[in-house]
């Protein structure tokens, strides 16, 4: 069925599916591509439309931050079809155990879902998203480069992440969100949600355009996919009839909000030779892509009380802004809009070709990216952040658009993420140093535990929590199976439920839970009988 366009139905739209789901991002797409291809009925919900439209991007910009500076709060949020797929680079790492085991130190009770119990879903999504080519083991990729890393201490560990060769979702699943296995419905902005007769079950699911276009969803399962900050909004809003939800009095509604803390620890001058860029220039076999990283190990934390942290070295190169500006201009093309600097693409790709023949070898006889050997380099670390019930996610009086209150996200930094960094950094100096491939010099600041030196540190639009998993309602939103305390049928999908973090970006476990709870409904088997209106048959 091709894509439906709310905004252009002529009268007011209704469906009845298995599963509705709010937010095709990630996470959104991925669970309908999962659920249709298994028999299921489902109807996927997107705010946005198929590129990006500066009237209902501007709804995101109603939002107020009265914390800690978060610049994600209106960079990092994307209205249309893939939403933040449309721009991310697809970098896919997984939690490390350590992440959901009970950490005293942090004050956390653990995850309700073991390790090992999400570990095959992140195997499955790695094939759900074409990575099935990639080697498996950073050993295949080492013995493949011809490189042998260098050892690196009991509290340091080197590694690979892998990257999704399609990054934008709506591209790589292109068939199936304009196929017959489900609906997907643009310009559907979710504004409220509708209890069954007996006010124990979330039955629907209303919907409006912003040029006033409605549509009204029943299913068995609703599931919320819509980014971190608009599922906490919704899950605080009433029902739509005005009357408080069943789940209104959660002490952990909103709260628990996080992101990882990104910053510039050192200056890096590497040893003459090739040695330090064979180990952590890039990689590309078969067309994926290997990006080495530090971390600090697992047993390291345990015993040091530290967070998860790792950290990788970027290379300011002459031509590195050029690339940066051609690849922001191509991608905006393919999205189908304009950048806004159009004009100096033909700049940039002059620039480019300048390094083309010393890129293209590299590549071509290396299997590495290009790095002049007068490039400057920095070590920029990612942190995890120390979860605190004070970091939330609240609503305004003041309404946008829609008439939907606006959201407030007052994002605290508790500060003990400091000894991390400085001792992670540390720790990766003397390794380095030890191992004659660079010498790091360290921030003054940070060196000296400088609480100011977080004031320069910026969020990485990893936006999760607000609507936590947990044991029970006492610490968290949603059990161990992504369904919200106090009713049945209502889930969160992504990365609003994570209730801490480790290092990595969010998406590959939010997408992996995704997965877990399709098998959990696809288990339920409670199909919904099709229907859909006539005034729903109008294509994109």
């Amino acid at each position: 069925m091709p894509i439906l366009d709310l905004e252009k139905s002529e009268t007011a739209v209704s469906f009845s599916c298995d599963t509705v789901i709010v937010g095709a991002g990630a996470v959104g797409i991925l669970m309908a591509v999962e659920l249709a291809r298994r028999g299921q009925n489902v109807v996927l919900l997107e705010a946005g439309g198929m590129s990006l439209e500066m009237q209902s991007q501007a709804l995101f910009r109603n939002a107020r931050s009265s914390g800690f500076r978060l610049d994600g709060l209106h960079a990092g949020r994307f209205r249309l079809l893939g939403g933040t797929t449309n721009f991310w680079g697809g970098q896919l790492v997984p939690f490390d155990p350590v992440v959901f085991e009970r950490r005293p130190w942090i004050d956390s009770q653990g995850w309700p879902v073991g390790h090992d119990e999400l570990a095959p879903y992140y195997a499955r999504v790695m094939g759900l998203v074409g990575m099935d080519g990639a080697e498996k083991t950073d050993d295949a990729v080492w013995r493949r480069a011809a490189t042998t890393p260098p050892p690196l201490g009991d509290d340091l560990e080197l590694f690979l992440t892998r990257w999704v060769k399609t990054p934008n979702f709506a591209k790589l699943f292109r068939p199936d969100l304009a196929g017959p296995r489900f609906k997907t419905i643009i310009h559907a902005n979710v504004v409220g949600l509708e209890p069954n007769a007996q006010n124990d079950r979330i039955a629907r699911v209303h919907a409006r355009t912003l040029g006033g276009r409605k549509a009204t969803i029943a299913a068995h399962r609703i599931v919320l996919a819509c980014g971190t900050i608009e599922i906490a909004r919704l899950l605080m809003m009433p029902l739509i009839d005005g009357r408080a939800t069943p789940w209104s009095d959660n002490p952990w509604l909103g709260r628990a909000y996080i992101d990882h803390l990104d910053t510039t620890t050192a200056e890096v001058k590497p040893r003459k030779g090739r040695g330090f860029h064979n180990v952590f220039e890039n990689l590309f076999f078969d067309g994926y892509k290997y990006n080495p990283k530090i971390k600090l190990r697992e047993e390291t934390q345990r015993q040091r009380h530290l967070l998860g942290i790792a950290g990788a070295f970027i290379f300011r190169t002459s031509y590195e802004e050029n690339a940066q500006n051609a690849k922001i201009f191509l991608r905006s093309i393919l999205s189908g809009r304009l950048p806004e600097n159009f004009w100096q693409f033909p700049a940039h790709a002059i620039a480019l070709s300048k390094v083309a023949l010393p890129l293209a070898y590299r590549y071509f006889r290396d299997n590495r990216t290009f790095h002049p050997s007068g490039s400057s380099v920095i070590f920029r670390v990612t942190s995890e952040q120390m979860p605190q019930a004070a970091s939330r996610i609240t609503l305004r009086d003041e309404r946008d658009a829609l008439g939907l209150p606006v959201v407030d996200v007052d994002w605290r930094i508790d500060g003990r993420e400091l000894e991390t960094i400085a001792y992670f950094s540390e720790q990766v100096r003397d390794a380095l140093h030890a191992a004659d491939l660079a010498e790091l010099e360290i921030h003054p600041a940070l060196l000296a535990r400088d609480p100011r030196f977080l004031d320069e540190a910026s969020d990485t639009y990893h936006q999760m929590g607000g609507a936590r998993m947990g044991h029970g309602p006492r610490d968290g939103v949603v059990d161990s199976n992504l369904q919200v305390f106090g009713t049945s049928g209502l889930y969160v999908a992504g990365a609003a439920a994570i209730p801490s973090s480790g290092f990595p970006n969010c998406t590959l476990t939010a997408m992996a839970l995704g997965i877990r709870l399709c098998d959990r409904l696809i288990a339920e088997n409670q199909p919904v009988a099709r229907h859909y209106s006539a005034a729903a048959m109008v294509s994109a």
